[in-house]
């Protein structure tokens, strides 16, 4: 939504900190009961946006860890094209399963 469009309700927070956003921003931005968000403290006051969050296998990651610590114990470099060719591949898999 750009700032041409921008759209102003109010909500207040509750007892426990519970932010309480108005059922039409809720609508809006497809938030339901547990949805993840992102607030982000800015000059200008807080920003609230919808997050997304990206089951991971934390095994295979602590796998992929570990080959990386054992490569470089072996005194084996990891060249960086090889590092961002596989941020990209993995990267790109996420973006496939979100679809």
């Amino acid at each position: 939504m750009s700032k041409d469009n921008t759209v102003q309700t109010t909500g207040h927070v509750g007892r426990r900190g519970t932010i309480v956003l108005s059922a039409a921003t809720r609508r809006r931005y497809g938030l339901d009961d547990g949805s993840l968000f992102i607030s982000e403290e800015r000059d200008d006051g807080i920003l609230i946006r919808p997050a997304v969050a990206i089951p991971t296998d934390v095994q295979a990651v602590r796998l992929k860890v570990q080959v990386g610590i054992d490569q470089l114990n072996r005194g084996e470099g990891i060249p960086g094209e090889k590092v961002k060719a596989e941020l990209k591949r993995v990267s790109t898999g996420f973006r496939a399963k979100r679809k």
